[in-house]
């Protein structure tokens, strides 16, 4: 019982302890007796102070002093001295701890004397003086428990009194610390002995859990239950004994053993044996330190001499052979403890001196006699063989080598010889294969292997060569290996034992495969990156040189690489069937070593290829062709090897399915090494290692099988692929192409899955990922994709050098694809990760990307490397690829803005030096992709930007982190406050400032938050490690600024090579929504192209740096334009063009002077046109949805449902000039939206299309909007004609409301009883092949319907209206500040009337064939600036002049301009002509008809100004089936498709690729499953094991078929998938080319807002608008937004004005057209077209005098021209006639009217002419029109009873406004209207003078009017025509059954109507009658004619 008191009242203080230990410890110090004794006295008076619990030994304070008081021993029979014994006595007969300390501080007082220099016998006889007084102590204690017990044992009845152990138990326990105590006194040993083995008889055992000296002693006695005790003792002690532990009784206890053995004079073979075998058993419970520091040499023994253990062992190691097993023992035990320290103890003795011994003539005998001689007994093999390892482990470099080497030639080779250890040793021999199998494991063990280090190699040289040399050894033992490795139920340890060694085998070739590839890479790179001035003659000879004479490599290595074919080879024969454990270890050594990224030379060996980079150039493709002539043996070999692996798969995946998937697939690291095989560009290796997650789950794809592990365990998969991505896409060792390209599309089949919004996890867990696993391995996955994109965007540029350039175009689409794949599905990725399962429930959380969650700013940051390496992408010179990364990079800023993430400046400088154009090199970014830099950088502070310089922007980011050790999670804040652009200033710094203000914006101060301690303590540590790096950087800048003036001006003086021009290919703009690159553009969907380290080298660091001073070698060819050149056209500007300038409307237009608004400084007018293209172009669609998708689709109110709306105030007339652009859209914007309201209220009516079906798979939010995706059945998607510029009604409709209804779950129409709103198609992914196809929209629901807005939930649709063209007209209202002719658009000013000489006229007449009007109004066109208004009366040859301006234009030339000298460049070449500037005219119409003529027209070729006929190259923009047939062939729709088809032939002959019949390969694939299927229940039937083989081997041959199948479907997929991408490209890049090349592009107004046009951003300086008086204003504008300065604008305003629906609008003269606006005006800047071709005289002379002034004039002999036969057969059908018909009108539900006699009137004309001419064709040549469309349906009804279908379907029926532009022969008017007497308010609509004039000028030849004249004398203009009629004798009558004649009329007409009769003068008064008047109100058609039509 220890002491556990802290002292007591009775008892001394701590003080005086303290005092007192003081006092002893200073004696020791001094020699000082008088101090000695008082020390002494001290002492003695402290402990006889202390209370009777107060122990001297088991307290440490105490035993310094009661060792002191021991020196009372010295003194004979004093009486303190007997105290002492009795006071101590009785503490060591009741304190085991006292026992420990009181013989612990024993030996220090013996080393402390002979320290002191006391007498040797006085100090020996003080010892013996205690050990007397212990032994009498010991003995008297002791005895008497030995007596007891034999009394107790002698009663063999009795039971054992267990509480003897109990009471002894401190007397046991001090014997066992002083063993010397029991063997030195026979007393205590005889009485010991019996009670301390007697007490364990029986069972018993007294455990002890520390190190005590008698564990030791006792081991060396020949006692055997001792020795037994001791070594069980040992054996359960759990640790070894360190320095500390090692106290003076065992350093006593292993001397005296140590002393006692050497004493020993001729030692007897036992004796050795018995003591070395002791000792080994003891050493195993020291620490290396204790051996070493106590058992080597050191000062042990009370003599003074240490003993050293370790040459002792080896003295008779060699000098006792015969007792080799003990000695191997003892060396077992020193190797395993001391390592290769023990080298340092062995002098004389190497490590070769063991083998030496054991095999040599030394011991090699007794060794083999002792394997012979142990009978196969397994302890004492062990003991025989366990120093191998551990003796291995010691040794190093070539030493172990050449061990190890002889240990495996004899353990496996001679030992193995039956005759050497006996024919029936089998198991000797057995234990000799283990040993020698993992001897050779061992050697073949790399030092390291991480899977994530950074190193440039995996291992050092050394071990390389020992593993080289290690596989040629084991190469011999190959079949041995493999034989005993595939053995089952023999030895399992053996065969274990085997496949480690074969393990180590694969593992050791695998790794140095991977070594060398490394190498081999390294080399062939270095040389592809290197400059054309470092290769020089010098270095092509040594390269030939070594290619020669060195194609092994370095000689210092030997042979490449460490592959034995023998062992691969046996192995694949010899592989076990369905051994999962066999091959999950192999699998893993593949892992290990990283195979899957060796590649050989088979994709770089061609240099006669195409490269991307330098490699192009001769010099480098010569230099790169030797390196691969030197490694091309090497590559052999890695290609042997790979096979190999590939063939080792494919047997595995022979396995059992079930197998695979219960043991293989569910293993995280083997599916990660299965994927990363799956991933290798050796086609057998990835085939095989995909093959195996095929078999597990039956699938036939990549795909499927992703999918089939994704839904068996979704976290492992995402956990394995993560590993998969750290070894391939994040590894940053320097090693080829490789996997990437096959990971880049793997990881896009697990984005699907993860993100598909339809069938992902995501998707299928309402939005969310509920589990915790998935959602760290989720997104682990995003973070490691990431990174990897982050090093492979960053190796591009210097793979692009080395690989052929269709190669790299491939991959780094994929590359931008799965970018941006995985971008656009960031939101949905942080809104899985934010969500959660609460209770029963699913809490979705909205995301916003203007307020992110932090788990969303994480996300976000993730893409900021990738980012800042994307950046050197944009000097791509594949155009397609560079807009695809352009358009990347502005939506990952966008997003980055919108979250408030910032952005490092020096990412945001180096897009702003490629936006600028600044520096010496050619940047390939083209206007529109600067812009696109500049718009989303611009939203930064772009002050900031111009402010830092470029060093530092670059640098920032990295010396940060290396000045500042940040903690983990405070990384992003550093990030954001030091290296980033703050978005403090982001209101005043963005293009919108330049908009608002017309100036740069400066740069506000940016305000520190000074109430966050956090921040300023951040902020505060950065502001210091910028200093400190400023200082330390300053001297080195400068010299480097100095350095970089002088080589950017040597550079500048250089000649320059011209950029080339190129047609950049860019995605359509989705319509509606913002436009990417727009201040606050948020484009959320993805492209619709389903679109970093530096390396450690200084060739790589060339090959990436933009800003190194030496030129680069870079030819036309190069995929990556990194080259420095001058650009001698192209002024320099380095501020950054941020935004266009609004133009004044003060500034006119005068020359060729563009308008230009106030404006920077630096711009200049050519920069300043671009900059305002692109405003007018760009426009923001947020502000238009924002409105119509609030507005309620049910209210049944004219204006708009929004609060702005239905303010009437807002609304006010158009007038007839504007004074500002703002003014005008104040104006128009409003009556804009009344229009919007009547085309839904007109769908709401109509009901054209049906409702349909919608589930949602996912939302998210995007701005204030909420995007929902869902699906559709792809069948109705068909039939409703969904399209993404078309606007939706979406209702939800609770489930138990259907089935009250009990209609099922049908489409339901819109109630507005139900939530609904408005939604915008944003999306349509349409799958003719699959089930549903996709459908995203967005909308901005209430808060009840958004709650309902779940995915899982079902909406109803409805298609409302298209917003097309209220898109386009709002995108040209906003952009009218931009446009060049805004100022005479604003005061509705035509340009001037020109009036040409004779000379001209009649010069353009004899040209373009045209009259004297028409040659007028060409010149006049030509010749004038802004718009010129040419009035074009029906007959009169606008489409003759609109060709013969075309004509003009297109011939004129225009030069731009002589080259000017720039200083410092090369001057130009003499006599090379100035180039001249492509013509191009865009002509557009309201309608598709229109557009069609011209275009037929122009086919049939124009003239140009010499008077020759040419065919220009047209382009008609449309859809091809809504165009007129015969120009079909025009449509760009249609000659794309032939330039693709074309393109498609010429890539499948270039490639040699016939069409592949995928559904034949899987009917192939279906047909070979089945097969397979019927097989194996053969096999599981038969019971004959010859032909259970044969079938087997049949199986063999279908799965064969089935892999070869499934991964030729895999090829087929991918390669459809590229084709596909690439056939689109083309296509892009082909509508590029045809309309960039078109001189005239054809379109209807609204169809020339096409994006095409927007996205090329084509500059059409003339424009020609036909029908320019049947357009609205807005409408007119669209094409003017490309450069307009000349607008000719054609058209009538005599005729149908614009179609309007909004009423209200009509009223605020909405449909007032901008050529009516100016004509009003300016009414004597018309240019009239005057002369007619078309009518007879007879039917023109009415319309010139009522609606020209009579101007217009009939062209020569046009009565002959227009003459018929039928005008000879009576008046009824001459040119002309009035047919008055008593009727009345009926009025339909529509308020449409009709009138049947009429209809009948009309046929019995057609009748009675076809009747009367019936040689004449008259199919096509007879127009029946009206008014009403009610009539028109009359007509056909009244036609078809008579005539049948076929009899009338050569007849036009139309109405009139449905016949504008048209003409025929012969027009049957019917005017419908007829009211009784006394009851008419009037003719409606029919008295517009415009809708009256078309009707009377279709006709050519003949003109037959049907009316009531009682009914239409109401109307003036009705009137005056009848008395025209009546005047020439042209009215005739129709009673009912035929026409005909009338008399002249008195001057009382007599009419019957009805019935009754009026009396009406024939002389009639002016009245003026309802909607006469030209342009007063209409009513709206409700059938949707747009007020014109009824």
């Amino acid at each position: 019982m220890g002491d556990t008191s802290k002292g007591s009242d009775s008892g001394p203080s701590d003080s005086e302890l303290q005092r007192v230990t003081a006092i002893v410890l200073e004696s020791k110090k001094e020699d000082d007796v008088a101090l000695q004794e008082r020390a002494l006295q001290e002492s003695i008076s402290y402990l006889m102070s202390l209370p009777v619990s107060g122990h001297f030994f088991c307290n440490r304070d105490r035993s310094l002093i009661a060792a002191n008081a021991m020196q009372l021993f010295a003194f004979d029979n004093t009486p303190e001295l007997e105290w002492l014994k009795k006071t101590l006595g009785g503490h060591l007969k009741n304190c085991h701890l006292c026992v420990k300390g009181y013989h612990q501080a024993k030996e220090p007082m013996r080393l402390a004397m002979i320290e002191e220099g006391i007498d040797q016998s006085d100090m020996e006889g003080f010892m013996k003086t205690i050990e007397a007084w212990d032994i009498e102590r010991v003995s008297a204690t002791l005895t008497p428990f030995a007596e007891q017990f034999k009394i107790a044992s002698a009663d063999k009845s009795a039971k054992f009194d267990a509480s003897l152990i109990a009471k002894s138990y401190n007397i046991i326990y001090e014997c066992l610390c002083a063993p010397y105590l029991p063997i030195e006194s026979e007393s205590i040993g005889n009485a010991f002995r019996t009670l301390f083995v007697g007490i364990q008889s029986g069972g018993r055992f007294i455990r002890l859990n520390e190190l005590i000296p008698g564990m030791i002693s006792f081991l060396f006695t020949k006692d055997p239950g001792l020795v037994k005790w001791a070594e069980k003792s040992l054996g359960l002690l759990s640790r070894q004994v360190t320095d500390n532990e090692f106290d003076s009784c065992l350093q006593r206890a292993y001397h005296d053993c140590i002393g006692g053995y050497q004493h020993f004079r001729n030692k007897t073979i036992l004796e050795v044996s018995t003591f070395w075998n002791a000792m080994a058993k003891s050493l195993k419970v020291l620490s290396k330190e204790v051996i070493i520091k106590h058992l080597c040499g050191n000062n042990l023994g009370r003599s003074g001499t240490g003993h050293d253990i370790v040459k002792l062992a080896w003295f008779d190691f060699q000098n006792y052979p015969a007792c080799i097993t003990s000695m191997l023992s003892v060396f077992t035990v020193l190797f395993s403890i001391l390592g290769k320290d023990i080298w340092s103890m062995s002098t004389p003795f190497l490590p070769t001196s063991v083998t030496d011994i054991v095999f040599g003539q030394t011991g090699g005998p007794a060794f083999e006699m002792a394997l012979r001689e142990s009978n196969g007994h397994q302890r004492t093999l062990t003991h025989l063989l366990a120093w191998v390892w551990p003796y291995l482990e010691t040794v190093s470099g070539s030493a172990k080598l050449k061990v190890g080497e002889l240990i495996i030639t004899n353990l496996l080779g001679r030992y193995q010889d039956p005759i050497l250890l006996g024919p029936s040793n089998h198991q000797t021999r057995s234990m000799c294969l283990k040993c020698g199998f993992k001897t050779l494991a061992g050697l073949l063990e790399p030092s390291d292997i991480n899977i994530l280090q950074k190193a440039k190699s995996f291992t050092n040289s050394a071990d390389r060569i020992i593993r080289r040399d290690a596989r040629k050894i084991s190469e011999s033992y190959a079949t041995l290996i493999i034989e005993h490795a595939t053995i089952k139920n023999y030895d399992e340890e053996l065969r274990s034992a085997a496949f480690e060694s074969l393990i180590a085998c694969v593992l050791a070739d695998c790794l140095s495969a991977t070594e060398e590839c490394e190498l081999m890479i390294t080399d062939i790179v270095g040389v592809a990156s290197m400059r054309m001035k470092q290769i020089t003659p010098d270095v092509l000879s040594a390269a030939q040189d070594e290619a020669e004479n060195d194609k092994f490599g370095n000689p210092e290595l030997g042979d490449f690489i460490c592959f034995g074919e023998k062992l691969w080879t046996t192995l694949v024969r010899r592989f076990p069937e369905d051994d999962h454990a066999f091959a999950k270890a192999l699998i893993g050594a593949f892992g290990k070593s990283r195979i899957y990224l060796v590649e050989t030379l088979d994709n770089i060996k061609s240099s006669n290829q195409s490269y991307g980079g330098a490699a192009a150039t001769s010099l480098i493709v010569k230099l790169v062709s030797y390196k691969i002539q030197r490694y091309q043996q090497l590559s052999d070999e890695l290609d042997s090897l790979l096979k190999s692996i590939g063939a080792i798969l494919q047997h595995i995946g022979d396995f059992n399915a079930q197998i695979l998937q219960q043991n293989l697939v569910t293993d995280e690291y083997t599916v990660h090494v299965l994927l990363g095989c799956s991933l290798s560009s050796h086609l057998v290796l990835s085939g095989n290692g995909l093959e195996i997650i095929k078999q597990a789950f039956d699938a036939s794809g990549r795909m499927e099988a992703l999918k089939g592990l994704f839904n068996s365990n979704t976290s492992m998969l995402l956990d394995a692929y993560v590993t998969t991505l750290q070894n391939t896409g994040c590894f940053p060792v320097r090693l080829g192409l490789g996997p990437i390209p096959k990971l880049i599309r793997m990881t896009m089949d697990l984005s699907s899955l993860l993100f598909d919004p339809r069938d992902g996890y995501i998707a299928s867990h309402n939005s969310i990922i509920p589990d915790i696993e998935v959602k760290r391995s989720a997104q682990s996955v995003w973070t490691y994709t990431w990174r990897s994109l982050t090093l492979v965007i960053g190796r591009t540029l210097l793979w692009a050098k080395l690989y052929p350039r269709d190669i790299m175009v491939d991959y780094m689409r994929d590359i931008l694809e799965l970018s941006s794949l995985l971008f656009a599905n960031s939101q949905l990725l942080e809104q899985g990760l934010a969500g959660k399962v609460e209770g029963s429930g699913v809490d979705i959380v909205t995301i916003s990307p203007s307020k992110p969650t932090k788990m969303g700013v994480d996300i976000l940051v993730t893409t900021i490397d990738s980012l800042r390496e994307m950046t050197n992408w944009l000097n791509l010179s594949d155009d397609a690829l560079r807009q695809m990364c352009v358009s990347l990079i502005c939506d990952i800023l966008d997003r980055l803005y919108q979250s408030h993430v910032d952005v490092p400046i020096g990412i945001l400088k180096k897009l702003e030096k490629y936006a600028s154009q600044s520096g010496s090199r050619v940047y390939l970014l083209d206007d529109n992709q600067r812009y696109d830099v500049v718009a989303a950088i611009s939203k930064f502070d772009v002050g900031l930007i111009r402010n830092t310089p470029p060093d530092a922007a670059s640098e920032t980011y990295r010396d940060i982190s290396e000045v500042i050790a940040i903690p983990d999670d405070e990384n992003m804040l550093v990030k954001s406050e030091t290296e980033s652009i703050s978005n403090s200033s982001k209101a005043k710094n963005t293009i919108d400032s330049w908009l608002l203000k017309g100036e740069q914006a400066k740069v506000p101060e940016v305000k520190r938050d000074e109430t966050d301690p956090d921040k300023m303590r951040r902020r505060n540590r950065i502001e210091e490690a910028f200093k400190r790096a400023s200082k330390e950087e300053q001297a080195m800048q400068t010299k480097n600024l100095s350095t970089i003036r002088r080589e950017l001006l040597e550079s500048r003086q250089k000649s320059a090579t011209p950029q080339r021009e190129s047609v950049v290919v860019h995605a359509p703009r989705p319509p509606g929504f913002r436009v990417s690159g727009t201040v606050g553009a948020a484009p959320m969907s993805k492209s619709t192209t389903s679109v970093t380290s530096k390396l450690a080298t200084s060739a790589v660091t060339n090959a990436s740096d933009e800003d190194s001073s030496d030129g680069s070698d870079d030819d036309i060819d190069s995929l990556f334009s990194l080259s420095k050149h001058s650009r001698p056209t192209m002024k320099v500007n380095n501020a950054l063009p941020i935004a266009p300038q609004p133009l004044r409307s003060g500034i006119g237009i005068g020359g060729s002077n563009r308008r230009l608004g106030h404006q920077a400084p630096s711009i200049n007018e050519k920069e300043q046109a671009e900059r305002n293209m692109r405003a007018r172009l760009r426009v923001n669609m947020d502000p238009l949805y924002q409105r119509i998708l609030r507005w309620d689709y049910h209210s049944e109110a004219e204006l708009p449902s929004d609060e702005i709306g239905s303010d009437m105030s807002k609304y006010r007339p158009i007038p007839s000039k504007f004074s500002t652009a703002m003014e005008y859209r104040a104006v128009f914007e409003p009556l804009l939206m009344l229009e919007a309201v009547q085309s839904i209220a007109k769908s709401k009516i109509e009901k054209m299309d049906k409702p349909f079906k919608l589930s949602i798979t996912n939302r998210a939010s995007c701005d204030d909007y909420i995007e929902v995706y869902s699906s559709i059945e792809t069948q109705q998607l068909a039939q409703v004609k969904l399209g993404e510029a078309d606007v939706i009604v979406i209702t939800f409709v609770p489930d138990d409301q259907f089935a009250s209804a009990g209609t099922g779950r049908k489409p339901r129409w819109p109630d507005s009883k139900y939530l609904n709103c408005l939604a915008k198609i944003k999306d349509i992914k349409r799958s003719p092949n699959a089930e549903l196809s996709d459908v995203v929209f967005r909308c901005l629901p209430s808060s009840e319907l958004a709650r309902q807005l779940l995915p899982k939930s079902e909406l109803n649709g409805l298609r409302v209206v298209s917003m097309t063209t209220i898109e386009r007209e709002f995108s040209s209202l906003h952009g009218l500040p931009y446009y060049d002719l805004l100022d005479p658009i604003l005061q509705a000013k035509p340009a001037s009337l020109i009036r040409a000489d004779v000379a001209k006229i009649r010069r353009a007449q004899s040209i373009y064939n045209v009259n004297a009007p028409q040659a007028g109004a060409i010149i006049a066109a030509m010749e004038s600036r802004g718009f010129t208004l040419i009035q074009g009366p029906p007959g009169t040859g606008k489409t003759k002049t609109i060709l013969g301006i075309i004509g003009a234009t297109l011939s004129t030339t225009k030069s731009r301009g002589m080259p000017i000298n720039i200083p410092g460049q090369r001057a130009p070449e003499p006599k090379v002509p100035a180039p001249v500037e492509q013509k191009r005219i865009l002509v557009c119409a309201p309608s598709n008809a229109a557009v069609d003529e011209l275009v037929l027209r122009l086919k049939g070729g124009i003239r140009n100004s010499t008077g020759s006929l040419f065919f220009p190259k047209i382009v008609r923009l449309g859809r091809s089936d809504i165009i007129n047939p015969a120009v079909r062939d025009l449509t760009l729709e249609e000659q794309v498709d032939a330039e693709v088809a074309k393109f498609e032939d010429e890539q499948n002959k270039k490639k040699g690729v016939d069409k592949v019949d995928r559904q034949s390969l899987r009917e192939q694939l279906n047909k070979v499953l089945a097969e397979r299927a019927e097989l194996d229940l053969q096999i599981n039937n038969c019971s004959n094991s010859a032909e259970r083989d044969q079938l087997r081997a049949q199986r063999d041959i279908l799965h064969a078929r089935k892999s070869a199948l499934g991964q030729r479907l895999d090829e087929e997929r991918d390669k459809l998938a590229v084709a596909v991408r690439t056939s689109e490209l083309e296509r892009r890049s082909i509508q590029a080319r045809l309309v960039t090349g078109a001189e005239v592009v054809c379109a209807t107004l609204s169809g020339a807002g096409h994006e095409l046009l927007a996205t090329l951003a084509l500059t059409f300086e003339t424009v020609i608008v036909d029908e320019a008086a049947q357009c609205v204003e807005l409408s007119a504008l669209i094409p003017l937004k490309y450069g307009c300065l000349r607008c000719a604008m054609v058209g009538d305003p005599n005729q149908l004005p614009p179609t309007v629906l909004s009423q209200t609008a009509a009223k605020f003269l909405y449909e007032q057209s901008l050529f009516v606006r100016m004509q009003k005006n300016f009414p004597s800047s018309v240019h009239l077209l005057s002369i007619q071709y078309r009518m007879h005289p007879a039917i023109s002379i009415f319309p010139s005098s009522e609606f020209y002034q009579s101007r217009l004039i009939d062209g020569d002999a046009m009565a002959d021209t227009a003459k018929a036969e039928w005008h000879k057969s009576g008046d009824a059908f001459g040119p002309y006639r009035f047919i008055d018909v008593h009727s009345k009108e009926q009025i339909s539900k529509t308020h449409s009217y009709s009138n049947h006699a009429e209809a009948i009137c009309a046929l019995t004309l057609y009748q009675r002419l076809v009747s009367q001419h019936p040689h004449i064709d008259f199919d096509g040549r007879i127009g029946i029109v009206t008014p009403y469309k009610e009539q028109l349906r009359e007509l056909k009804n009244t036609f078809r009873s008579a005539l049948g279908e076929p009899g009338i379907a050569g007849i036009d029926f139309n109405t009139i406004d449905g016949f504008q532009g048209q003409e025929k022969e012969i027009i049957i008017l019917s005017c419908v209207r007829a009211q009784p007497v006394g009851q008419s308010k009037g003719v409606g609509f029919i008295a517009d003078v415009r809708r009256m004039n078309v009707a009377l000028t279709r006709a050519k030849s003949s003109l037959w009017i049907i009316g009531n004249v009682n009914s239409l004398v109401m109307s003036n203009v009705w009137r005056r025509l009848i008395d025209d009629a009546e005047k020439r004798g042209l009215v005739s009558f129709f009673n009912g059954r035929e026409v005909v004649p009338r008399a002249p009329a008195p001057k009382e007409v007599t009419q019957q109507f009805d019935g009754g009769s009026s009396r009406i003068p024939h002389k009639r008064p002016h009245v003026k009658t309802h909607g006469e008047k030209q342009g007063t109100k209409k009513k709206v058609d409700i059938d949707g004619n747009r007020g014109s039509t009824k």
